[in-house]
This record gives C-alpha cells, structure tokens and sequence, in this order.
C-alpha cells in the first residue's frame, strides 16, 4: 500500500496514541507490517503480551541475575519450540531502542515488506485470471517466493529440536494402606493422560526457475493460480497438509533453499533387496505355482500314491539314484546296474505328471551331459556305478 507523507504521519499519529509509543518505534511497526495500521497494532500488542508473560515467568529470580529466555526455530502455525538459553536481562537503555523480536517463525511472514517503495511497487503486482465477466485476482507466485526468501534471511537460525517431555515416574492409580479398622481402598487416577503432540519434523522447500517443490516431491508450477495460494499460506504461517505432509497442530521446520536452474525430478533411492529371486539346487531352475492346501487324504490312499518303483533283483547288485526334478522335487530309488536309461525315464514320468505334459531330458550334474541313449545300462557308464544324482531339465 502506498501513502504519501502526509498520510504516513496521519497513521504514525494514531499508532501512537492507541499504543503510546514514540514515533520512531511507530513507524517501523508499520513499515514492518506495509502501512497497515490494524496488522501493525496487532503485532505490537502480541509482542507486548510475550514479554508480560516472560517478566511473570521470571517474576520468582532475583534482580541483577540471567533468566533463561525461550529461543526458538522457525516453525509453521506460529508456535515455538522452546530450549533453555541464558540471556542477560535487558537494560533500561535497550528498552528505550525499537523493540526486536525475540521469536523468529514462519508466522512473521504474515508481515508486509521492507521499507523500499520500489519493492512495495513490485510486491503489490497481481495476477488476474477467469473468463470476460467473472476474475480472479492472484498474487505473482514469483513475489511471494521472493517475500519467503527474504524473511528466512532476516529471520534467526532455527534452534535444535528439543528433546522429549519427561515422563512422570508415578503414573497410574494409587492405593491407601489399610488397618485393623479401615480397609484398603483404590483411588483412580483424577484426570486421563492428555494425549502426546506429534513429533516436531523437518522439511525443504525448494524455490526453482519454474515452481517449487518440498522435499523429494513433484514440481509445483508458477503459473498454477493455485499453488500461489499454497505459498501465501506458507508465507502466513500456515503449513498445507497436502504438500507437508504433516498432522493438524503438528510443528514444522521449514529450511529454504532457492535454486536458479528449472526443476528436474531426482532420481528414485536405491533400495536393497528388491524384486524376485531364484532358488539355488539346481542347473536350470523350474517354475513351482502354488496350490491350494488340500486336506490330508487317508493313509491307505498316501501309499498308493507314491511313484512306483522299479522291480529290484536283490541277487543282483543295486545302486541308489537321486532324481533332481525340474520343478525342485527330488526323488530317490533303487536300480540294479542291469536297468537302463529307459528305466529311469519311465520312473520318473510316473512320479511326476508335470513331466508328462512337457518335454524334458535327464542328465548328469558335474560333469552335465545328457543321458539320450535310453538302451544304455546304469552299471557301463562310470557316473552311476556306485550310485548317483540324475538332473531333470526342461527343453
């Protein structure tokens, strides 16, 4: 808002008598706050009503002594977080100076300007948007970064997050001691716990060429009418749940950080052990769908299910095969030297139905060859003259 002298001193005039200050302390208020006598009225009460209630907190120290003074960052929604610090008492000789503000949040962006009337010209340049008989009035989302910006430079560093509140050691209901007359009794706990504020976090606002964004998060544009009013409601002290991510009444450190080129989106974070796997055991390994559990069939019908097994000479001499299936399942029995390759193929097409339906080939593991002469006998190849694994491999 612009105002010529006179009536900059006609306002500096009436601050003065509503709040009984000198001149000079008038006009910073209201050159804080763009000329606007009920915001600068406003803030000088507020700031009174803090020192009032620091001087009671302070009211039980002796004179002459350091009180601790409640420093705090810069959080959204106008609340501080407190850490104990020692700062001297004020002086009558500071008093007497523009009173300074102890707090610095994100809620002094509420304020107007500085006191350049050129950049009060530039600050007060508005967007219009809307078709030929309806308009919308939208501040330059450009200006509002620029306020932002330029009121975290003024403002002070934001303290350290304070640890948690201490719990009570005796919690819970407490119980009288009784006597030979008066019994015990139980009293209940007056007043339920209040329930525990979310934890204060932390975000970035990131400023670029052609928008903002938060954190990691996509880009919102400069010329989106709306997102001009997510940054007004930053600027004011009002944390948008939205794009923060954060609970109602939760605190927030905002940290700014302009960026002079335009926004390109980072890069997804490497997560370890991600995606699918494959099971070890076998050369090539076999594809297992899962089925439904099935109630457990009679004993009798378990027996019969089993592969059946080749007939065995016990005169003659026997060796032990294990068959690795395709599909993970492994299988073991008895042959005698004189039994073929063939035999082994017929033994496992029995066992398994999967292998019925898809074509396969055995072979051996180390070193792998295929076993395709099916006349052959076990006991003239020297790979299964003691016993031995047979592989399954799908083709």
């Amino acid at each position: 808002m612009e105002h010529n002298p006179a009536d900059q001193d006609e306002v500096v005039s009436q601050f003065c008598t509503m709040t009984g200050v000198r001149p000079e302390e008038a006009k910073e208020y209201l050159v804080a706050n763009g000329w606007d006598l009920e915001a600068a009225v406003t803030e000088f009460f507020a700031e009174q009503d803090e020192a009032l209630q620091e001087g009671n907190s302070g009211a039980g120290q002796t004179l002459g002594t350091n009180e601790s003074v409640p420093s705090a960052g810069r959080s959204l929604g106008g609340s501080s977080s407190q850490s104990p610090s020692l700062t001297p008492q004020p002086s009558s000789a500071s008093r007497k100076s523009a009173p300074k503000k102890r707090f610095a949040t994100l809620g002094d962006f509420s304020g107007g300007g500085d006191d350049s009337e050129e950049e009060d010209d530039i600050e007060n340049q508005d967007l219009f948007a809307g078709g030929e008989k309806s308009g919308l009035a939208v501040q330059n989302p450009d200006d509002i970064k620029k306020k932002i910006i330029e009121k975290a430079r003024r403002a002070q560093a934001p303290a350290s997050d304070d640890s948690e509140p201490r719990r009570s050691f005796f919690t819970g209901p407490a119980r009288t001691l009784g006597g030979d007359d008066t019994p015990s009794r139980v009293i209940d706990v007056p007043n339920e716990p209040t329930p525990r504020l979310p934890q204060r976090v932390r975000r970035t606002l990131h400023f670029w060429a052609d928008g903002f964004s938060v954190d990691d998060g996509d880009l919102y544009r400069s010329d989106d009418p709306g997102n001009a009013e997510i940054l007004e409601g930053i600027r004011q002290g009002r944390a948008p749940l939205s794009i923060m991510n954060v609970q109602p009444g939760q605190e927030v450190d905002v940290e700014i950080k302009p960026h002079e080129e335009r926004y390109v989106k980072p890069k997804p974070k490497y997560k370890p052990f991600a995606g699918t796997g494959q099971r070890l055991g076998s050369p090539t390994p076999g594809v297992r769908t899962p089925t439904p559990p099935t109630a457990p069939a009679p004993a009798a019908e378990q027996v019969s299910s089993e592969p059946a097994k080749p007939t065995v000479d016990e005169s003659q001499p026997i060796i032990t095969l294990q068959v690795r299936l395709g599909d993970g399942t492994r299988l073991t029995s008895r042959f005698n030297t004189t039994h073929t390759i063939g035999d082994v193929y017929q033994f496992v097409t029995a066992a398994s139905p999967e292998s019925q339906s898809r074509p396969w080939v055995l072979m051996t593991t180390f070193p792998s060859k295929e076993l395709t002469d099916k006349a052959t006998a076990l006991g003239d190849l020297s790979e299964f003259k003691r016993g031995g694994v047979v592989v399954q491999k799908w083709q």
